[in-house]
């Protein structure tokens, strides 16, 4: 290829999320997965139909776009303009947008050398590319009926849980030889181990990426980081999902067999399956790439802070409507993000709180659930648990101007202490944790979240709804 000039050319593929989640509840599980290999499928075919038509070259690919690098010839703009009628048009058609946006490159020393800023600017102009979609097509604005997408057959879906090779078993029936697990029996998977017939959703998005991409002077680390984190989202986390397994009430279960991985991008996630299956592979997951995140800052010196990534978490019942269950997820996921500047945040059952606040959630409830399963505690203690939000609230109220109202804290659990007194020395474990988190608000002059032990409370009581005290 000519060493210049050139273009660098970005195909974002857009209302990818209506197009996956745009199915009827009743055999779901059959066609999410379909939908989103179709959407990479699609955008890898179109990134090599382009590139060949451009005489360019492919640079990278991944959840919903594609990089593009092509010689400019005396004719571009009107070749340019010519392109985007064709495949704005034509995805349009198929109920996938696509917005095509390029910026001008003198030659290859002028890439390698100002990589960080070409591709800054590249992301402006495909920003203000996407609130011009459609201009290039005359009749983008006229009235339009798209058809319904037609996946094809003959993909075989991964990531997804499959009779051939499942260790659970339903309630009732025999269960298929073969095919995709639906939801419904990923609930009752759940409902067998607690009682609950419930779904989890985990959406997740890398915080600002962009930014982090910005911090880099060289295109070597902007590839190696793009490389880093396609490996991890497209390899890492699928290990995780075929490899692991979590417990409950001292039985191993799999995470394949219960969570269904919908799409995993280069930088953002979305997998659902049985409650508490996704409630304990959000934990995995999360730890991983902290520990990923780690590693990247040895291998690439020029990275200023940690990646981190924000979250959602939701349950539903199974037959709730799948493009609902979807919008809810990214309604809370653009809480957790918009909660803190610095972001990296995690919205359950619609409260947003920190990792550690999440991991000290997750304990509460698994120590109430020990309380109730195992020590002979009685189911009230959870409610009581669910009460005492009000008194937390009430001690972290000025917390921002640096003053703890200390009787407030010494009264907050006097009322739960009345448990069997084997129990007692776990309650005042508990009672550790919540101060711990209360000066800790008080030290860094922060509010916590009042919210983090009836969410606790909540999740616990759907673990041993099927246990009788």
């Amino acid at each position: 290829m000519t060493q210049g000039p050139f273009v660098i050319i970005k195909g974002d593929v857009t209302g990818i999320q209506n197009y996956i989640f745009t199915v009827k509840t009743d055999g779901a599980a059959q066609q999410l997965k379909l939908r989103s290999q179709e959407v990479k499928k699609r955008t890898d075919e179109l990134s090599r139909e382009i590139a060949q038509s451009l005489n360019g070259t492919h640079l990278m690919s991944g959840g919903g776009y594609f990089l593009l690098k092509a010689p400019k010839p005396a004719d571009w703009e009107t070749q340019w303009l010519a392109l985007r009628k064709r495949y704005e048009t034509k995805e349009r058609a198929g109920r996938l947008n696509l917005v095509l946006s390029y910026i001008d490159v003198k030659n290859a020393e002028d890439l390698n050398s100002n990589y960080t800023t070409i591709r800054s600017n590249l992301e402006k102009q495909a920003g203000i590319d996407k609130l011009r979609q459609g201009s290039a097509i005359d009749d983008f604005f006229q009235p339009y009926d798209p058809p319904v997408p037609k996946t094809s057959s003959n993909i075989r879906p991964e990531d997804v849980p499959t009779w051939d090779d499942c260790q659970e078993q339903p309630d009732e029936g025999i269960p298929p030889r073969n095919g995709i697990i639906d939801f419904d029996h990923l609930a009752e998977f759940a409902k067998q181990r607690t009682g609950s017939n419930l779904l989890g959703a985990l959406k997740l998005d890398v915080d600002n990426l962009g930014d982090h991409f910005k911090d880099l002077t060289s295109r070597e680390a902007s590839d190696k980081l793009a490389t880093h984190l396609n490996k991890f989202f497209g390899t890492e986390l699928r290990r995780l999902r075929e490899e692991g397994s979590f417990k409950h009430n001292d039985s191993s279960y799999r995470y394949k067999d219960n969570i269904y991985l919908v799409f995993a991008g280069g930088d953002d996630t979305f997998l659902l399956g049985g409650f508490d299956a996704v409630l304990e592979f959000t934990e995995v997951l999360h730890k991983k790439f902290k520990d990923f995140s780690d590693l990247l800052m040895k291998e690439i010196t020029q990275l200023k802070k940690n990646i981190t990534f924000s979250a959602s978490l939701i349950f539903f019942n199974p037959s709730f409507p799948v493009l609902k269950m979807a919008d809810i997820a990214e309604q809370h996921l653009s809480d957790a993000k918009e909660a803190s500047p610095e972001k990296n945040r995690i919205a359950v059952m619609g409260e947003v709180f920190t990792w550690e606040e999440f991991l000290c959630m997750k304990s509460i409830s698994n120590q109430l659930d020990d309380l109730v399963r195992n020590r002979k505690e009685s189911k009230a203690i959870i409610s009581r648990i669910r009460e005492s939000h009000k008194g937390y609230a009430a001690a972290v109220r000025n917390v921002d101007k640096g003053r703890l109202e200390l009787p407030r804290v010494w009264r907050l659990f006097y009322f739960i202490r009345n448990v069997k007194k084997q129990n007692r020395y776990i309650v005042e474990r508990l009672i550790s944790e919540y101060e711990s988190l209360i000066l800790n608000a008080f030290i860094n002059k922060q509010q916590g979240n009042p919210m983090m032990f009836p969410v606790a409370a909540r999740i616990a009581e759907y673990k041993l709804k099927n246990h009788q005290s």
